[in-house]
């Protein structure tokens, strides 16, 4: 027993001595040895970025995550659609994103834009530094998306933040691929609200203008009474607060136009001056609503700016697909609003008239019509209520016949025509949607950047369009973050990984090079 354990003694003693002349002996392969270790770190780490290997999306919702809805959507894309970025790092989520729409459809192609890699493009798109800003572009349309403000909103019913880049990068691509394109008149004549389509410095909805063409709508004016009737193609007629009556071979062209099943979105606007509406009121009649001229106060504080009753947030409707998501997501500021006025319930049957309100106050507004006293003393005596300020309108023109018959001695009932309806959106302001400050709420922004201002009149009139739906695709954020913040352990984790272990590759073959050394 004894033998053995010297033998095997001995043994290890020779293997130690052998490992030491031939391994740790040698200065120049332990050096080596180091190095090749710390190359191969530094080049594992450089072959794994140029793979370009997809994320991994730890966010329980999945924000940076291509939806399958998106990508059964850009299945039927087949037209070239480019993608530029201009002032976002090449490392954000939003590209990131955008890379797999590309990967999704081969059509869609994306550019990081900057003044050094192409400037025609920056000058084109009239961008300039501190812009984060996403152009999606085919052919001769495009849509700007400001990335600043457009891919995130807030839902102020459980007060979370809401992530909407995919659902504004979705919608913006479907909305180039739409072939044909609604088509939108804006009725000139009467001192309404200019549309800007020449870039005149006049134009009253310069920034409508500007969000209507990006989500491909085709806008155009048109002057009645030198045409004589409504153009063939117009999908919507806008009148947009006139301050003139429209004469009457107008009047006849826009009665035809709803006759045909025509749809309208107006607005009307307080006029201090009383100016006679009696044949735009024709118009109005058909669908059993007026405009009364007047302003409204409202009484509830917590939903005007201070001291300025005359400026408030509405009432939106949550049921409307105009106003569901302005009502769940954001609000709206109007400024001296009218109110409209309906017939009784038996009267609307007679018409074949439904409504449904869409903006409105509380119960505690005032309306005021006195314009000769002060707001205090005209308040006194004027009606106090809830008031409706916008609503959609549908009027049925002919109920769809049908037919019944038999064939082969079966009996068939079969729709020979279907019903036309004419729709109307009516507001009682229209100042919401303009280029104008109201100082009392910015000096800086116009109205109809303020909420979802601007989005009330796109959704109306996308609705009247029956313009071809986009994707809503709101990710709520609770508890997700733009950027992975991982916990203590797992920081502790990364950092061994990282820094840890190549430093103590290093430390190792310091020390066993100080051993060797001491050794000899």
């Amino acid at each position: 027993m004894e033998e053995k354990e010297k033998s095997d003694i001995k043994f290890s003693e020779r293997f130690s001595l052998k490992f030491r002349k031939t391994i740790i002996a040698s200065k120049v392969f332990t050096i080596l040895t180091v190095l090749v270790l710390i190359a191969a770190f530094i080049g594992l780490n450089i072959g794994v970025q140029s793979l370009d290997l997809p994320e991994i999306d730890v966010t329980a919702n999945k924000i940076y995550t291509l939806s399958d809805s998106s990508k059964k959507a850009l299945e039927s894309i087949d037209q070239d659609i480019k993608i530029y970025v201009f002032g976002i790092d090449e490392n954000d989520s939003v590209v990131g994103l955008i890379k797999q729409y590309c990967q999704a459809n081969g059509k869609i192609s994306y550019e990081m834009l900057s003044s050094e890699t192409n400037l025609a493009k920056v000058q084109e798109f009239e961008l300039e530094d501190g812009y984060s800003i996403v152009v999606v572009e085919s052919g001769n349309s495009k849509k700007i998306i400001d990335a600043g403000s457009e891919f995130h909103s807030y839902d102020y019913t459980t007060y979370a933040e809401v992530d909407t880049t995919e659902q504004t990068l979705t919608n913006s691509i479907l909305s180039l691929s739409i072939e044909n394109k609604p088509k939108v008149y804006f009725v000139e004549g009467h001192d309404e609200f200019k549309v800007n389509l020449d870039g005149s410095s006049q134009a009253e909805l310069g920034v409508l203008t500007t969000y209507l063409q990006n989500e491909a709508f085709e806008v155009s004016t048109v002057n009645l009474t030198s045409v004589g009737a409504v153009p063939e193609d117009c999908d919507v007629l806008a009148i947009m607060s006139p301050e003139k009556d429209f004469l009457e071979n107008e009047t006849q062209a826009v009665l035809n136009y709803i006759n045909q099943g025509g749809n309208i979105f107006l607005t009307r606007d307080v006029l201090e001056q009383s100016v006679g509406f009696s044949n735009l009121q024709k118009i109005l009649d058909v669908y059993g609503v007026s405009v009364e001229n007047g302003y409204i106060l409202e009484a509830d504080s917590s939903y005007t700016v201070s001291n300025y009753p005359y400026v408030f947030r509405p009432q939106i409707s949550n049921t409307s697909e105009i106003t569901a998501d302005i009502y769940s997501d954001s609000y709206m500021w109007l400024a001296y609003s009218e109110k409209l006025n309906f017939l009784s319930e038996e009267e609307l049957n007679n018409l074949k008239v439904t409504y449904e309100e869409l903006l409105g106050t509380t119960d505690s507004a005032v309306f005021v019509t006195d314009f000769s006293s002060d707001v205090n003393t005209a308040a006194k005596t004027a009606q106090t209520g809830h008031f409706t300020i916008a609503a959609l309108v549908t009027k049925t023109i002919s109920e769809g016949t049908s037919s019944e018959g038999t064939e082969n001695g079966e009996e068939q009932n079969a729709e020979s025509s279907d019903a036309i309806t004419s729709k109307l959106v009516i507001s009682g302001n229209g100042q919401f949607m303009t280029d104008y400050i109201v100082s009392e709420l910015s000096n800086q922004y116009p109205l109809s950047y303020l909420g979802s201002n601007k989005d009330f009149a796109i959704n109306s009139i996308s609705a009247l369009a029956e313009k071809e739906g986009g994707l809503t695709l709101r990710k709520g954020m609770a508890g997700s973050s733009y950027v992975f913040t991982a916990t203590k352990e797992q920081n502790r984790i990364v950092l061994i990984v990282i820094f840890a272990v190549p430093v103590l590759i290093l430390l190792v073959g310091i020390l066993v090079w100080r051993q060797r050394k001491k050794r000899k």
